[in-house]
């Protein structure tokens, strides 16, 4: 029973603020869905279809979060302030170079990229799809450096900062977006909606905000870990190599998983507009149902890596499965929480006619069969890849993705349409569940750790 209250206490102490976190992001993203939904089903469509695409840059972002989430909560595991400084600072470099070099990219491939995202759309879902791209393209680099900083927060055991600050980010966004979206009208002033343009740009103001914010934590004398000095920004050979090491295999398997989630997509373009529609914000929900199990991840891989540093290695799996369970419990209550309101969460995004129908396929077999499959593939290897065993979750994350999510969703699609699409990733989930449930109980990564010098 102590033991018990121990891991609950640990565990909720980093998770209550993330699930805050994570619901406020995905509550608000789905009321800006919905404002962008007045605006058509045409409007929705492209910005739901743009917002999937860039998961896939975004996706690369994970390299340097991931590393520094995980030498920051080694090395203060290890009471080794200064490598934990010197490992946020250099996370910090990597994700500033590489974002806006990524973003310069985007920029000029944007014609033919646009041309392979909507194929045979209709013109006119092109032309709004194109405006919104550019704005989301912009703020990649404010996102992947406020994301990064906020990882290495978490690593020094800080998640409250980043909950307040996605918080003030999001309510910006919301605002902004209200106003430059819907429109305001008043006896002594009229600011008129800026349809496409006012989504877009709202985001990238949010993100702009949510970074100076963010700086402003990191180097104030209150953050546990406090970047307020260049020489944490200097590249060291080593420290570097670590990063790298810890985040290119799970940018990598993002990187695959995102594009493979595109090709899915594509499949889905196909299918019209109401499928297309439907999709979106069937993924919302799909977000918003996975809010405590993302929470989760977070927390199991910085409670993990602290416990690396600190060379304490009991006790592991039986954390890590207790985190899974845990996750499996709430995502529950979410979803029976849930189950009745399809209707009005159909009628709260404008969906109408066939892009309802489908919407109920994708919504009722999500909440069957989700929070059972989800914990176990996400949960156990956020776990994995603390205790450095990120080549294993790497491959087996993109076999299963593309095997299942890729070959079994299109055969599926042929004959049963969107739905096919979602059982593909439902296979996805499951194969994931069994073989790091296996991998985690045999204990095999155990060879994977190393004693970490000071």
């Amino acid at each position: 029973m102590i033991n018990l209250r121990k891991k609950l206490l640990e565990l909720s102490t980093l998770t209550l603020p993330l699930l805050v976190e994570h619901a406020f992001i995905t509550l608000m993203g789905m009321v800006n869905t919905a404002m962008v939904a007045s605006l058509g089903e045409e409007a929705l469509a492209a910005a739901g279809h743009i917002n999937n695409a860039v998961q896939v840059p975004i996706a690369l972002f994970a390299t340097m979060t991931t590393g520094g989430t995980i030498l920051v909560a080694q090395a203060v595991g290890a009471r080794n302030e200064r490598k934990a400084a010197s490992s946020a600072g250099q996370a910090v470099a990597l994700a500033v170079v590489f974002s806006i070099f990524m973003s310069a990219m985007l920029m000029f491939t944007q014609r033919p990229a646009m041309g392979w995202l909507f194929g045979d759309s209709s013109p006119s879902m092109i032309a709004l799809g194109d405006i919104y791209y550019h704005y989301i393209n912009w703020s990649l680099p404010f996102l992947a450096i406020s994301q990064t900083l906020f990882g290495v927060m978490r690593g020094a055991g800080d998640v409250k900062s980043p909950m307040k600050i996605t918080l003030a980010m999001n309510g910006i966004n919301i605002v902004l977006s209200y106003i430059m979206i819907i429109g305001v009208s008043s006896p002594f002033f009229a600011i008129p909606s800026m349809g496409i343009h006012g989504a877009g740009l709202a985001l990238l103001l949010a993100r702009v905000a949510g970074l100076v914010l963010a700086v402003i934590v990191i180097m104030s004398a209150k953050s546990p870990i406090r970047l307020n000095r260049l020489v944490w920004f200097k590249p060291t050979k080593v420290i570097q190599k670590d990063i790298l090491t810890l985040g290119v295999p799970t940018g990598v398997e993002q990187l695959l998983f995102q594009i493979g989630r595109m090709i899915t997509m594509m499949m889905i373009v196909g299918m019209g507009t109401a499928a297309m529609a439907a999709n979106v914000v069937g993924m919302n929900m799909m977000g918003f149902i996975m809010i405590p199990g993302g929470a989760l991840s977070i927390s199991i891989m910085v409670m993990v890596g602290q416990r690396v540093g600190a060379k304490d290695f009991d006790g592991i799996t039986k954390v890590t499965m207790f985190a899974s369970k845990v996750a499996v419990v709430f995502m529950m209550v979410l979803s029976l929480i849930l189950l009745p309101l399809s209707g009005l969460i159909a009628l709260a995004f404008g969906l109408e006619g066939e892009s309802v129908y489908y919407f109920n396929q994708l919504f009722r077999s999500l909440i069957l069969v989700g929070p059972f499959l989800w914990p176990l593939a996400f949960v156990i290897p956020a776990s994995l890849r603390a205790v450095k065993d990120v080549a294993f979750t790497t491959v087996t994350s993109v076999i299963t993705m593309w095997l299942f999510r890729i070959v079994v969703g299109y055969i599926l699609s042929l004959h049963v349409g969107i739905i096919g699409v979602w059982i593909g990733i439902y296979g996805d989930w499951a194969a994931r569940s069994v073989i790091f449930w296996i991998r985690l109980r045999r204990k095999k990564w155990m060879s994977k750790l190393e004693v970490l010098n000071e």
